[in-house]
């Protein structure tokens, strides 16, 4: 993604915080927030300073998901306000870059900052979208992170919607969790290393349009733990009696805690995205390849 492009977009746009509700819908409020949901997403709340929405496309796996962070108090100062909100919402949980550039706009007394970042999300390459909107004593937050910028209208559209009292008496501020939630982005099929290895060495064609491109959650007994030539971490399953093949999974170094605590020998269960047979020696079809994996 352009990222300098979709920011000066976002944060023209997101400045339109006075302006009439036009968006279909009907308005809703988080405390000092009026806001539009999204038609069509799916909603959800998290404690009573969160809300949630989201939206995938079963079909090419590109999502999105719209968190609303409701009032907290400010620093005083939007740039500390921002950096705040960074560190908690997207370096914390993503381990995101910690100064990512940002746009600054002004309007109706509110201050919006914007910045942008590349994120691994559930294990999917991401990007992470947060405004932080500055004013009146008063701090709120939008996070949006997508796969697909095809999303980047609704996220635009779902700030530009927002409106913000300012009346500090009558619009006390809650006190909200930090940390992002998880939001499960598919229905992820579970089975044995062994099962989804079956699955290529009985027929490969069928497999490769069944389960390529699939995120699948798979058990069984770990072989090696290892970090491979590109720097990402490697966990190679043994293979069973009823198969020739392993399943071999490729993680990020985001995962590198949750790596470290698995042990060769032993039972454990990771997600990824199953990418076919990785040539073993010789050109030999010996892994079955899962990319962007993690550790539930």
């Amino acid at each position: 993604m352009k990222i300098k492009i979709i920011l000066s977009l976002f944060v023209t746009l997101v400045c339109c915080l006075s302006a009439p509700q036009t968006a279909f819908g009907q308005t809703e409020k988080l405390g000092i927030v009026n806001y539009t949901p999204p038609k069509g997403w799916v909603k959800k709340a998290k404690a009573e300073n969160i809300v949630i929405f989201s939206r995938l496309d079963e079909t090419s796996g590109g999502f999105c998901v719209i968190t609303l962070y409701g009032a907290t108090r400010s620093t005083g100062k939007p740039k500390s306000d921002f950096t705040k909100e960074w560190n908690n919402l997207v370096v914390k949980p993503f381990q995101a870059k910690e100064n990512p550039k940002t746009e600054v706009e002004s309007a109706d007394g509110w201050t919006i900052t914007a910045g942008a970042a590349s994120v691994d999300f559930q294990g999917v390459e991401s990007m992470a979208f947060l405004s932080v909107m500055s004013g009146y004593g008063k701090t709120v937050s939008v996070l949006g992170i997508s796969n697909d910028e095809s999303y980047m209208p609704q996220l635009v559209a779902f700030n530009s919607g927002l409106e913000l009292d300012k009346a500090v008496a009558d619009n006390p501020i809650i006190k909200r969790e930090e940390p992002l939630p998880k939001v499960p982005l598919n229905k992820i099929a579970a089975m044995h290393t062994s099962e989804l290895v079956k699955e290529f060495e009985n027929n490969e064609i069928r497999a490769y349009r069944v389960w390529v491109g699939k995120r699948v959650r798979v058990t069984g007994t770990i072989n090696i733990i290892e970090v491979g030539k590109d720097g990402r971490l490697v966990v190679t399953f043994k293979s069973s009696m009823s198969t020739y093949g392993n399943a071999r999974c490729y993680f990020n170094k985001s995962q590198s805690s949750r790596v470290a605590a698995l042990n060769a020998h032993e039972e454990a269960t990771v997600e990824g995205i199953v990418r076919g047979w990785e040539d073993g020696f010789n050109n030999a079809k010996v892994f079955v390849l899962l990319e962007d994996c993690v550790v539930p």
